[in-house]
């Protein structure tokens, strides 16, 4: 790592990697899929851009050193030497993950307690602060792995799904970075309808809808390279100017959602409304059973209910059997995908499914099955 150019790293959900990678190429910063995430590299610029504009990354990682230390002496001997000072303050308490594997040095306690104590001796404190800035926390990631130690600080803060927007939600609901993610492998794009017939609290839709709208993920949010000592205000204030330049009116409505729980629709809307895009939206109450479909033909996407959101497995394969159904008979020429853990039960649906990426998503492994309808 140069003092102008820092390998860095976007830390991304199981499955959410060749999206990400599309993103970070579209901002002309190539990089390399790997699992759980991107390598790539950047000057800070690049870091700050990064944060704003992806919409898959759940965290942006610089890679701040990579050390060998069997002991902790030794640890704290080479962790003294690094330059703390470049993206810390000695106002700033720092938060220290620890994972290890296949290593001498296996007690995390004790590892973050070394780290913490080459951090202060680098930056003329005493002890941590005692009552730090609000926001003003630096995570610092170690990964231990055969006695080598791979150091991350954390360019994010808040994980970067939160854009803030969604406050309500139904069971099982989808994350804004897996939503988006959903829309690249589907092969959404603006210019074409989308229709999600079981749209719960509306991620998938309102997200098309930022994309739609060229409304940069994180416009409205704060990261937590805004407290490093180089941080740039100026040239931040001007990416954030750009980005703003960029949002266009909301489109004319070509996103659809319907959803038969009254109250989780008025939970999509008001999430709409606060992501700014409610214009952009048609819903519809009810069972999409009973409603026409969309005008179209554009894509079909939707995360569907599953499991203990229903109830009995019978009523579940109905559902799909009905699901199937529906869109052969009601919806020629679309085309899409739904997510869902169990395969036996997307079969139900009697679409000739492809497999699609896996995804992780409410702590089980998701499948993006695929279709097209002739």
């Amino acid at each position: 790592m140069s003092q102008s150019l820092y390998d860095l790293f976007a830390v991304t959900a199981p499955g959410c990697e060749a999206a990400c990678l599309a993103e970070l190429n579209a901002l002309g910063l190539p990089g390399l899929a790997q699992p759980g995430g991107v390598a790539f590299r950047g000057e800070l610029a690049d870091i700050y851009r990064a944060n704003l504009w992806l919409r898959t990354a759940a965290r942006v990682l610089v890679r701040f050193a990579e050390l060998r230390a069997t002991s902790f002496p030794e640890l704290y001997q080479k962790c003294v030497r690094l330059p703390w000072g470049r993206f810390v303050r000695p106002q700033t308490a720092v938060a220290v993950r620890v994972s290890c594997r296949r290593s001498r040095l296996m007690h995390t306690g004790r590892i973050t307690q070394t780290l913490g104590a080459a951090v202060d001796r680098v930056l003329g404190r005493e002890k941590p602060p005692a009552e730090p800035q609000p926001q003003a926390e630096q995570l610092v990631l170690v990964r231990f792995e055969e006695d080598r130690a791979l150091i991350s600080l954390d360019s994010s803060g808040e994980l970067l799904h939160r854009r803030g927007y969604r406050q309500e939600q139904g069971a099982a609901p989808l994350r804004e970075t897996l939503a988006a993610a959903l829309l690249h492998e589907v092969g959404w794009q603006p210019h074409l309808p989308l229709w999600d017939p079981m749209c719960g609290s509306g991620t998938l839709l309102i997200e098309a809808a930022l994309v739609a709208c060229r409304r940069a993920p994180g416009l409205q949010r704060g990261f937590a390279f805004e407290n490093w000592p180089r941080f740039r205000a100026g040239r931040w204030q001007v990416l954030l100017g750009q980005a703003q330049a960029a949002v266009m009116p909301s489109p004319p409505p070509t996103l659809y959602g319907s959803e038969r729980d009254a109250a989780l629709l008025a939970a999509a809307r008001r999430n709409a409304e606060r992501a700014g895009v409610a214009d952009a939206l048609a819903l519809y109450a009810g069972d999409f059973r009973d409603l026409p479909v969309p005008p179209g033909p554009g894509v079909v996407l939707c995360n569907p209910p599953y499991g203990l959101r229903i109830g009995e497995s019978r009523a579940l394969r109905a559902l799909f059997a009905d699901f199937g159904d529906f869109l052969r008979t009601r919806a020629p020429g679309w085309r899409g995908g739904f997510l869902l853990p169990d395969s036996d039960l997307a079969r139900a649906s009697g679409l000739a499914l492809r497999p699609g990426a896996v995804f992780a998503h409410g702590g089980l492994a998701a499948r993006l099955h695929l279709f097209s309808l002739s």
